[in-house]
């Protein structure tokens, strides 16, 4: 696998580059220019004649680089190539796949893939089957309005043979699904092909905008968001979106953890996305809030942090002194609870959803599950609720034993508030320095349960910085991100985790994956990692999970920050 090498991720999408004569970003559509083929060996009348044409192959390949498909089905004949070219294997789904390393993996009969549960399955079980860093091309597959979906789902190369073959049937394709050019009074589109009757030529034109526009949302983390609305054509992709999200585990190793832009959630999918569910997760099973007698529990607010917006602004004037007794849990959806020292993580501090004041029974439950599972793993004395509307009735409704104010942001509505934390705050104790705490949850957050008392032990913050008792820089935060220090990674390494082990080496800026001998699997892309050799020891940023790491030839597995010889 020296031809294809990852990019960028956005869940099981991949941008990528596959290099032939010309070098490809991925994803594709691929052209019979770009690879040269053995054929199926049942052409040949027996194997030794099969075995002849692999010699004639490698003898008349053209001057250039191309992807030489290998004789297939590969596993009735151990034909190798040993030729300095890129190589492509066909398998066919189901079938126990060829243990020889290849660039590209070409799935036999994709076009025949019937149903959204075959389809989520089948490229499921290739994708895991394959090695990391090597390119899945599914023939005869994609349309303009499936394409999105098919990337998603971890296909990396496409072409354009089932639009083109529709074209000459007169099927009509858009983005938004396929028609029969004869019964639309108008066509929607205004291109030259269009006008001079060439519906192939059409067709192949939209599947090659609908790349482009797939490839730019891979490339600013949007490609969630995009596949959510696209789905909507037809309720076959709907379901298969929906048959994808119960494949928790495929899903959680390919998504970063960090992205820079909002993440939308705009439907009822957004509820089962990796990035909202692994955040309940993390809040539930790694974070532990500072020790307090008084849960506060708010309202989300449009602006984000909560803490900038002008709502939480006057809540925290409610609140006066007695905010240092006080610990404060924001409910939202689709985030569920958001303790106010996560507030500025990802995806907290990054998303946007539609507002109305409804709150459908499946956003009740999520919220009210989720709650509760919160309260029976952190006990608290009082628990007041400055809550209005739906929510506050869902609460209720849900048996949440709380002093319940009716929210709202107006004179009134803050006094009842301040009342309420009045009596609730009588001989509470006090839960220290929020900034200590901030540091605290954030380690444990992104680290695991533990980390966040081992970093901060001894330890003392000023501005957005951790210091030890000697002055030493421990770790830093930055728009909710927590960057280590070497004296930072010093204190987490007996955790054993979220370390890349290397090589005999001395990196300079990057760690190219074959130079990692291990790393732990639950690294995930955008997450801080802790490097280390017998020579070595550094921190960045993961650029792929840690499992892809071990299994990958090519890409960039870690960025570096810092490091130095030990």
């Amino acid at each position: 696998m020296r031809f294809f090498e990852v990019l960028r991720r956005d869940g099981p999408a991949r941008l990528g580059r596959l290099m032939l004569d010309r070098n490809i970003t991925t994803p594709c559509i691929i052209s019979p220019e770009d690879y040269v083929s053995a054929g199926s060996i049942f052409r040949h009348r027996n194997l030794e004649e099969a075995r002849e044409a692999k010699v004639s192959l490698t003898e008349s390949l053209p001057a250039g680089r191309r992807l030489v498909v290998l004789p297939y089905p590969y596993d009735l004949v151990n034909i190798d190539i040993d030729i300095d070219a890129p190589r492509a294997l066909v398998v066919d789904p189901g079938s126990p796949l060829p243990l020889k390393d290849a660039d590209v993996y070409v799935l036999r009969a994709a076009g025949a893939i019937s149903g959204a549960r075959d389809l989520v399955n089948t490229l499921i079980e290739i994708r895991e089957s394959i090695p990391p860093d090597a390119a899945l091309y599914t023939p005869a597959l994609a349309t303009p309005s499936n394409l999105s979906l098919l990337v998603y789902l971890g296909v990396d190369i496409v072409d354009s043979v089932r639009v083109e073959m529709d074209g000459y049937y007169s099927r009509y394709h858009t983005r938004d699904g396929l028609f029969q050019r004869d019964e639309l009074s108008e066509l929607p589109c205004r291109c030259e092909h269009c006008s001079s009757g060439d519906t192939p030529a059409h067709n192949i034109l939209k599947l090659e905008e609908e790349l482009v526009w797939v490839r730019e949302c891979i490339r600013s983390g949007t490609l969630r968001e995009y596949v959510e609305r696209q789905v909507r054509c037809v309720p076959w992709m709907t379901a298969a979106l929906r048959l994808l999200d119960t494949q928790e585990r495929y899903m959680e190793r390919r998504t970063p953890t960090h992205r820079g832009s909002v993440m939308y959630a705009n439907t009822s999918e957004s509820l089962r996305r990796v990035e909202v569910r692994r955040f309940v997760s993390r809040v539930l099973t790694r974070y532990r809030p500072p020790e307090s007698d008084v849960l506060l529990l708010l309202p989300c607010s449009a602006r984000k942090p909560y803490s900038e917006s002008r709502s939480h602004r006057l809540f925290r004037s409610a609140m006066g002194g007695m905010r240092r007794f006080v610990h404060e849990l924001i409910l939202t959806s689709p985030l569920a609870i958001v303790p106010r020292e996560l507030e500025d993580v990802y995806p907290a501090a990054h998303y946007d959803t539609p507002v109305t004041g409804v709150w459908d029974l499946e956003e009740r439950a999520w919220v009210i599950n989720s709650l509760k599972s919160y309260l029976k793993k952190n006990r608290y004395t009082r628990i007041v609720a400055h809550l209005e509307g739906e929510l506050c009735d869902a609460l209720r409704d849900g048996g949440i034993d709380a002093i319940y104010t009716g929210g709202g942001t107006g004179p009134e509505e803050l006094e009842r508030l301040r009342e309420a934390l009045e009596f609730a705050c009588a001989s509470a104790r006090p839960i220290g320095n929020f900034r200590l705490q901030e540091f605290r949850a954030k380690a444990d957050f992104y680290f695991g349960a533990g980390a966040g008392d081992i970093l901060t032990q001894g330890a003392r913050v000023k501005g957005n910085r951790l210091f030890d008792s000697a002055g030493r820089t421990l770790a830093s935060i930055n728009s909710g991100r927590i960057a280590l220090t070497l004296d930072g990674a010093r204190r987490l390494l007996p955790l054993g985790v979220y370390i890349v082990r290397i090589g005999d080496f001395i990196p300079r800026g990057t760690v190219l994956a074959p130079g990692v001998v291990d790393a732990d699997e639950q690294i995930r892309p955008g997450d801080e990692v802790i490097v280390v050799s017998d020579y070595f020891l550094g921190t960045g940023r993961a650029r792929m999970s840690g499992w892809e790491m071990v299994a990958s030839r090519r890409g960039v597995a870690v960025e570096l920050r810092e490091g130095a010889e030990v």
